[in-house]
């Protein structure tokens, strides 16, 4: 009984205490305001470095020009051989030009090749381009004269002729050797390239013995053709340039009289032919031929046994000649001569030199007239225009 009446108290004094109202807070102090902030110092920039100079970029490669292709014609003889020196050594390349070569035995077929339009430049000696110049006035030029060849000869067999030394020998002076070695002539039958270089030659040696070409027969035939008929009988004489008479020579043929001997006719100087449409419209492509063939020259003289063999293994392919470079070196000694592009100054433009290119040029025009040719309305001057060109293509 007890215990109950202690449980109802104890649940009346929890009744009371929860109905008491909860204590009010004390309210809590306004918070002061903050105080400013101390002013502050901007921050300093970090340092920096410089920045490294830059290299400027390299200048691209000039894009290389185009090669100007030209239709050119060359001949399988030494005095033309500087022209695969200038293609092998890049001399071409150097002034924008690239050679579509063709080639001929003698200078008469090339020329008419110019004139009909299939080639736009080729190497060729003097005395051809002067007797067709009446053909071709105002189509072809005559731009250099850059090389000089006294390689020519009369070739005779060893048991049926006798030579100008041998004459010599025997006590003859030279113009005595000269006359009874072209006597020999008289009668008898000649091969000869049907080429207007190689008739000045025979005139040559005719003239010495007070003869004309009536008082022989004339075989006209190309080079390599000629020389083997001569081998095979044809003929009493052979007469040619530096290939064939060499093969001749291998063969034991003689020379009766040569270029050096006879002189005057019996020698050519050479050059560079051109059309004159390419003069006029690309001249500057000429002078680079020219530039190119005499950096060809320079080479030939400071490298002989680098530039020879080149001209020798390509007259070989070209016409069998079996040549050996020891042949070209000795050939040109005095047979074939390269003048720098100094020295076709001294040679060619300086009244007194015996090459003086006025007196040779008066020298063959007056040949050819001799033998019927006609310069009426023919301008020659205008037509080999070498001295007004060799100033411009100084390498």
């Amino acid at each position: 009984m007890k215990s109950k009446l202690l449980l109802v108290g104890v649940l009346l004094v929890m009744l009371l205490v929860a109905c008491q109202p909860a204590p009010t807070p004390a309210p809590a102090e306004p918070a002061k305001p903050a105080e400013p902030a101390a002013p502050t110092e901007p921050p300093a920039p970090a340092p920096t470095e410089p920045p490294a100079p830059t290299e400027p970029p390299a200048p691209a490669e000039p894009a290389k020009p185009e090669l100007v292709t030209l239709r050119f014609g060359n001949m399988p003889y030494l005095d033309y051989g500087p022209w695969i020196v200038a293609e092998k050594m890049g001399y071409l390349e150097e002034q924008g030009i690239k050679l579509e070569t063709t080639m001929f035995e003698v200078e008469q077929p090339l020329i008419e090749a110019m004139l009909g339009g299939s080639i736009d430049a080729a190497a060729g000696a003097d005395s051809p381009f002067i007797m067709l110049a009446p053909q071709s006035k105002d189509k072809l030029l005559m731009v250099s004269v850059h090389s000089l060849f006294t390689g020519y000869s009369i070739m005779g067999r060893p048991d049926q002729v006798k030579t100008y030394d041998q004459f010599i020998a025997e006590g003859k002076t030279p113009e005595e050797a000269l006359a009874e070695a072209a006597k020999q002539l008289k009668g008898k039958t000649i091969i000869l390239p049907g080429g207007a270089s190689f008739y000045p030659v025979l005139d040559t040696a005719l003239g010495y013995a007070g003869l004309t070409k009536d008082d022989l027969k004339i075989v006209d035939m190309d080079p390599v053709e000629g020389a083997a008929a001569f081998l095979q009988g044809t003929g009493d004489f052979y007469s040619d340039g530096l290939p064939q008479r060499f093969r001749l020579e291998q063969e034991g043929m003689v020379n009766v009289l040569t270029g050096v001997q006879m002189g005057g006719g019996a020698m050519d100087t050479a050059g560079l032919y051109v059309t004159k449409e390419l003069y006029e419209k690309q001249p500057e492509v000429v002078y680079g031929l020219l530039k190119a063939w005499y950096k060809a020259v320079d080479h030939v003289k400071q490298k002989p046994d680098e530039a020879i063999p080149m001209m020798i293994d390509w007259i070989n392919e070209m016409s069998g000649a079996g040549m050996t470079v020891d042949d070209g070196k000795r050939f040109l000694t005095d047979l074939v001569l390269f003048p720098t592009y100094d020295e076709v100054g001294e040679w060619f433009f300086t009244e007194g030199s015996p090459y003086y290119w006025p007196e040779r040029l008066s020298f063959v025009k007056a040949y050819n007239e001799a033998s019927g040719t006609d310069y009426s309305g023919v301008d020659l001057d205008a037509m080999i225009p070498a001295a007004t060109v060799y100033p411009k293509v100084k390498p």
